[in-house]
């Protein structure tokens, strides 16, 4: 429980920035955005040297988290993503995302081996030096706003040219919803509660897959190296829901991989150890690890990408409620227990609850274009 307080620290700091940050990458593009979150990690994790006490670890891992990696890539680039591409959204924002999972496959074992040849603490130095030398550069030099500050059109369109050579900033034809549209709808509201009842039978079990499976008998080896498949299939996993969600609906997505991915848990309760192994990482990471996939995309194609970072930033600590109780609500009850299967029997039967309730997650009628969103539209490009 005390390790598992530092995602709930990192949780609740993610409540405060995200809706900070998401009208930031709308008005200024994620350049900025990402440099400031490249340095505020590297930093952060120079930092971690010098902890003493348990409550500098929870402070700084929610800084490095929510201020640093949050804005340089878990927010910043789906909002990226969303503003690049509509016709062929779904494969490129699978491709951007799956670097968050590839990254704990190449990197989990390249840290235990530093842990032991230099220590923690100077782990912690080495990994902050690195991503500053390697992600300031390239977010300075490549990262752009949106294709229309390049004379492009998203999925590398031509260009619609307006009066002049000023090149038009969104199509006529694209719908535009501002925050406050977007929030006057049912859909809107119906995929934040679905999408925090999946996450339960889906994120909790990141932090605590090692410790159940080592409770079952297995190594921390053998444990560590199922996490690590388990990460491979969640990248691999999105890649085919990316082209899924260029051709079927998004909430038909929604219903069937939350529903898949709840047989996960549900297969370590009912499949004896070590049996439950391998319909565990079939149905939890290979076939529908792709929650970092929906959650972006079903706003995007929903509200559009004018306003994707106000909306998505804004409402993203909303659908992170369960990712901020969930850890620490399975970590209470296995000290409480002695055992994960009161949690895991509570978070499958939720995980199914979301997939039912995002059923109801109809495509929003598209707003007029009212005087508030010409009014918002001119503050964006301003």
């Amino acid at each position: 429980t005390q390790l598992t307080g530092a995602v709930t620290a990192q949780g609740i700091a993610a409540l405060v920035i995200s809706p900070v940050i998401g009208p930031l990458l709308d008005r200024y593009g994620a350049r900025p955005v990402m440099l400031a979150g490249a340095l505020t990690a590297g930093v952060g994790m120079l930092l971690m040297m010098t902890i003493q006490t348990v409550w500098h670890y929870w402070i700084l891992y929610a800084i490095i988290g929510a201020l640093g990696m949050g804005e340089l890539g878990r927010l910043s680039g789906p909002i990226v993503v969303a503003k690049w591409f509509i016709k062929l959204r779904g494969r490129a924002m699978a491709l951007a995302t799956s670097g968050q999972t590839l990254g704990g496959v190449v990197m989990a074992p390249i840290i235990g081996t530093l842990i032991t040849a230099v220590g923690w603490r100077n782990t912690w130095g080495l990994m902050g030096i690195a991503i500053i030398v390697l992600m300031v550069p390239p977010v300075f030099l490549l990262m752009r706003r949106q294709p229309e500050d390049l004379g492009v059109r998203p999925d590398g369109d031509p260009a619609i040219q307006n009066r002049g050579d000023q090149f038009q900033n969104s199509d006529p034809l694209e719908v535009v919803w501002t925050l406050s549209q977007a929030i006057r709808t049912r859909s809107l509201w119906v995929i934040v509660i679905s999408m925090n009842l999946a996450s339960l039978s889906a994120g909790a079990l990141v932090y605590h897959q090692v410790p159940y499976f080592t409770g079952q008998g297995m190594s921390l080896q053998g444990a560590t190296l199922v996490f690590t498949i388990s990460m491979i299939g969640g990248a691999t996993s999105r890649i085919h829901w990316g082209f899924l969600l260029d051709r079927w609906p998004v909430r038909t997505c929604l219903v069937t991989a939350f529903a898949i991915r709840t047989l996960g848990p549900l297969s370590l309760l009912l499949v004896p150890y070590p049996y439950n192994v391998v319909p565990f990482l079939i149905f939890w990471a290979f076939l529908a690890g792709a929650y970092g996939l929906l959650q972006p995309m079903a706003f995007a194609n929903y509200y559009g990408r004018t306003f994707m970072g106000s909306i998505f930033g804004t409402l993203r600590p909303l659908m992170s409620l369960s990712q901020l109780v969930g850890p620490l609500f399975i970590a209470v009850l296995f000290d409480w227990t002695g055992t994960f299967d009161l949690a895991l029997g509570i978070v499958s039967a939720l995980g199914f609850l979301g997939a039912a309730i995002a059923l109801l997650a109809q495509p929003p009628v598209p707003p007029a274009k009212d005087k508030e969103t010409t009014q918002q539209l001119g503050d964006s490009k301003t």
